[in-house]
């Protein structure tokens, strides 16, 4: 097994496909623009405090994710089920009575929606946790505002929890996101757990690459273009290869697909060192005032203690989508955070600010799988990304695994 094989791009699939490799026997050159592995997931280390790229969370439902990973090694924690939800007067608690009896009729009393939302968001749950993964794919392709709508959810409803929790998700709060996508990720949150690895979200492209044995891995080396068996190398290098998987934006490397650029959801995250936590629990806490640039914030190291200095609470805070940075200082975020009921004392500093223009890929034709022939541009290059199913960990990897074994076949 001769056959030189090179990866471009060290994110979730890229690590993914080179492990496939190495267990059909191939070593692997993994090639990484940046100057560490991980893709979009990355966390930096500042005065003790973990802080995520952006906030994410690891949903435990994901097929792919109970493959490759071994939760017990991350030492993940749960964030509590449900949510905190603030207007401009109060803030309240929405829970799922389906998941924990106890919280029925605190929910039932609960002012998010009407008693009739409340009865209709049963019946979604019901049915969506029914549903076969792949099927939650099929349909006609609408919003996920308009699948919300022909449910018969109140406006209220819409404004006070589904817009800013899914909009804090698909990180645009129009909630125009195919809905097959909306019915995948409600279902994981209703079947399962979001979770934090102890050490932040940069731990799982570290526990893959702990893995892999015979892959040779080249950090800061950039591919300008991939032409015939050669890539040419930013520095002005060339690398030939037998075979090449593309794990990152290939528009900007192959020539053919110049003309069909990814397109983007961004995101704007800070993190702050906050005096006390300002919510009860490990939960996320969602604004339902459409005026305060904070779309959602929630305390990482409620969830994780490792993730904060000990005796210290860290604060993250994502606003809504539309904000560019430079818009809304911090300075704003922390006058509109103390602005809400019950966090006028709270006391902030700020430990840094993340604006992400490229967190989440645009997907036209959202898939659950597709066969592995798909990911073949030719007989030498395959694509590898979330981009080509659906934006998600869960597809990232798939996408990885298919990537190699339409390459293997092709040996």
């Amino acid at each position: 097994m001769g056959a030189k094989i090179v990866i471009v791009g060290a994110g979730v699939a890229g690590l993914v496909a080179a492990q496939h490799c190495e267990e059909a026997g191939f070593s692997t050159i993994l090639l990484e623009a940046s100057d560490r592995i991980g893709g979009r997931l990355k966390t930096d280390v500042v005065e003790g405090f973990h802080l995520d790229r952006g906030f994410q969370v690891l949903l435990s439902e994901y097929d792919e994710v109970r493959h490759y990973l071994n939760l017990g090694e991350l030492k993940v924690q749960k964030f509590g089920i449900g949510a905190w939800v603030f207007d401009k007067k109060k803030a309240f608690k929405v829970s799922d009575p389906l998941r924990d009896p106890s919280q029925m009729w605190p929910m039932i009393a609960s002012p998010v929606g009407s008693l009739l939302d409340k009865w209709r968001l049963w019946r979604l749950t019901n049915y969506l946790k029914g549903q076969a993964k792949a099927d939650l794919f099929k349909g006609k392709q609408q919003s996920t505002l308009s699948y919300l709508q022909e449910w018969g959810f109140s406006q209220k409803m819409i404004e006070q929890f589904f817009r800013p929790f899914f909009g804090g998700i698909f990180l645009e709060n129009e909630l125009k996101t195919d809905a097959a996508m909306f019915r995948f990720v409600f279902q994981q949150f209703s079947k399962g757990h979001a979770l934090l690895p102890a050490e932040g979200i940069a731990a799982i492209p570290q526990q893959l690459f702990s893995k892999l044995r015979n892959t040779e891995l080249r950090l800061n080396t950039k591919v300008s273009k991939i032409e015939g068996h050669e890539l040419q190398l930013a520095a002005g290098d060339k690398m030939y290869f037998d075979k090449v998987i593309v794990a990152t934006e290939p528009s900007k490397i192959i020539p053919a697909l110049v003309s069909e650029p990814q397109v983007f959801n961004g995101t704007f995250n800070l993190y702050f060192e906050v005096n006390r936590p300002p919510v009860d629990g490990p939960y996320l806490a969602l604004l339902s005032d459409p005026y305060n640039p904070i779309n959602s914030f929630c305390v990482p190291s409620e969830v994780c203690k490792s993730l904060a200095p000990p005796g210290k609470h860290l604060l993250s805070v994502s606003l809504k989508s539309g904000i560019a940075a430079g818009d809304v200082s911090a300075k704003k975020v922390v006058a509109a955070l103390k602005s809400l009921p019950g966090l006028a004392d709270l006391e902030l500093k700020e430990l840094a600010a993340y604006h992400i223009p490229k967190s989440l890929p645009q997907v036209s034709e959202l898939k659950y799988n597709v066969p592995f022939t798909q990911t073949a541009l030719n007989d030498e290059i395959f694509l590898a990304g979330d981009y080509l199913l659906n934006a998600s960990l869960d597809a990232a990897m798939r996408s990885g695994r298919l990537a190699t074994e339409a390459m293997l076949a092709s040996i």
